[in-house]
């Protein structure tokens, strides 16, 4: 039995237990066995049960985001949910230690013959999620009068919250604490939940019901925001708490389509369009486009210092990024370029206050860039081009990392940065890339064509990572490129996708050469050119009429 309930995939559990429910026959008794092991498979793999129900109060507003825990202060209207599982466990300590205890006994008696997201949606749960509801809110009233026990409570709670980020991230140094900024958003949440979390679940259905309908990006921007104006007026409708333009909570509806849903450029427009002269620098909407910008910014930093700062490749070395560093990396440089472009569109750049500060942001990055990796790229820049026999060791990093760079150094361009570094790179990179398949073209006698074509493919890779092709490179006048061709074109079933951009680039060489002249190796060509038209279909044009005269 066990081995039949491990082999069954967790999204797949619900859908049997309803199969088994509905259905009647000689194997009841074997059928009943196989539900009850079901169910305390999948409530065993979720054992905090009082801490899942108590969280279902913030639900909509939780997001984890390991970009954002190296925010320099807490993000306003942002929980995440390292920072609710710290809130718990301070809570369960200090607010209501007997009562979440209390809750945990009484769900698991309920879940054992049941699973437990039923239990959770349940009339007797929704009762206990509401009496640790109102014990919570009534305990962060009593913080703001205690000093003393504030400090201890945040101290817990940050705690946790570090330790469990640190699990789920790398290279971090700091994160972005609890603060009374924080908690009084999470009171705020408490007090006003009834009406608050079905605003937001319905906020979230309408975002995505606009962007299944929109037709097209702008019409989505447009509707987004929109939405956005309207939500913000149902929003202070909540209560007084929710009509203070200072803060946080007025902003709900823009900062959950920003912190929630990252949709930056909905945020923009609509600090563009209704947010007007009063968006000054400490305002929750500007402060929370900061907060983002300055994390993606550290983000940055702590990766590229953790991944590079002690690589050498003068000594022979290679890169190895693993794939939880090289996925954190490029979401901050993405994100980073949406933030970007959030600051510039709604003036903040130009700002003189924070625009200084902001540019020498930028100039620290982009100095880390170039200083730190720009020397090791182009070293195994290098070795990947020229790896004629087999391919380099570190290929797929050299490509995920040039690619990277250029993708970076095009975002500083956007906004007037352009980083001369980044565009020596770029010519560097297009130099030694033409050089190199240049010579991968020369076949030597006994060289494999197969050997020839992944290496002239994989030049190409490289070469397409910062915008280029290798079309223009391609020659008629090589035999070995010919050899190779010919070879794919008479022999190779089924050829790649990539192998036919060389061999049409090939062939479309060759009729512009057929057009030109009538050399003595025109027969030649021709007899390609019409092995090509075999295998890929009727020529263009063009290609007849370098046929027709021969």
């Amino acid at each position: 039995m066990d081995e039949v309930v491990s082999a069954i995939p967790l999204h797949a559990i619900r859908p049997v237990l309803d199969a088994i429910d509905g259905a009647a026959g000689a194997n009841g008794e074997r059928a009943r066995h196989l539900r009850d092991a079901l169910v305390e498979h999948f409530n065993r793999l979720r054992p905090m049960k009082a801490r899942r129900l108590f969280t279902g109060l913030f639900e909509p507003f939780l997001v984890d985001d390991p970009v954002l825990y190296r925010a320099p202060a807490g993000v306003p209207g942002l929980i995440q949910r390292v920072d609710m599982g710290g809130l718990w466990a301070a809570l369960s300590q200090m607010a209501f230690p007997g009562l979440a205890a209390e809750v945990q006994c009484r769900l698991d008696d309920l879940a054992r013959d049941r699973i437990l997201d039923e239990v959770l949606t349940g009339p007797e749960a929704m009762a206990l999620r509401d009496s640790m509801r109102r014990a919570a809110a009534d305990f962060l009233v009593t913080l703001d009068r205690d000093f003393r026990l504030s400090s201890r409570f945040l101290m817990l709670a940050n705690d946790e919250a570090e330790h469990d980020a640190r699990l789920r991230t790398h290279y971090l140094n700091r994160k972005a604490p609890i603060d009374a900024e924080m908690l009084g958003f999470v009171r705020a949440v408490l007090e006003n939940n009834a009406g608050l979390l079905p605003l937001a679940d319905r906020l979230r259905r309408d975002m995505d019901q606009i962007t299944a309908a929109a037709a097209n990006p702008a019409t989505e921007e447009e509707g987004l925001s929109a939405l956005m104006a309207g939500y913000s007026r149902r929003v202070r409708d909540l209560g007084p708490a929710f009509r203070i333009q200072s803060q946080a909570l007025a902003w709900t509806a823009p900062l959950y389509a920003l912190n929630v849903r990252g949709r930056t450029d909905v945020f923009q427009r609509y600090i563009r369009e209704h947010g007007g002269a009063g968006v000054d620098d400490q305002h929750p909407l500007r402060r929370t486009l900061m907060a983002h910008f300055s994390a993606s910014c550290t983000t940055i930093h702590e990766v590229v210092d953790g991944l590079f700062g002690d690589i050498d490749m003068l000594d022979g070395g290679v890169l190895s990024v693993n794939r939880p560093a090289r996925d954190l990396l490029t979401t901050a440089v993405e994100r980073f370029e949406r933030t970007l472009a959030a600051v510039s569109g709604t003036g903040i750049l130009a700002n003189r206050t924070s625009g200084p500060a902001i540019r020498t942001a930028l100039s620290d990055v982009t100095r880390r860039l170039t200083q730190m990796i720009l020397p090791a790229l182009a070293v195994r820049l290098q070795a990947a081009l020229n790896a004629r026999h087999a391919c380099a060791p570190d290929h797929d990093d050299v490509l995920w990392l040039l690619g990277l760079v250029w993708h970076w150094g095009r975002n500083l361009g956007s906004v007037g940065y352009a980083s001369p570094e980044i565009k020596s790179l770029r010519l560097f990179a297009l130099e030694q890339g033409r050089v190199a398949f240049l010579q991968a073209m020369q076949v030597s006698d006994g060289e494999r064509v197969d050997a020839r074509m992944a290496h002239l493919l994989r030049i190409r890779r490289l070469v397409a990572a910062i915008g280029e092709d290798i079309t223009p490179w391609i020659t008629p006048a090589s035999p070995g490129l010919h050899r190779v061709v010919h070879a794919y074109l008479d022999g190779r079933d089924p050829i790649g996708a990539e192998e036919w951009v060389v061999i049409d680039g090939f062939a479309q060489s060759l009729r512009v050469e057929l057009n030109r002249s009538r050399n003595w190796k025109s027969a030649d060509h021709v007899a390609t050119l019409r092995l090509h038209e075999e295998r890929r279909g009727p020529p263009a044009a063009a290609a007849e009429g370098a046929l027709s005269p021969l």
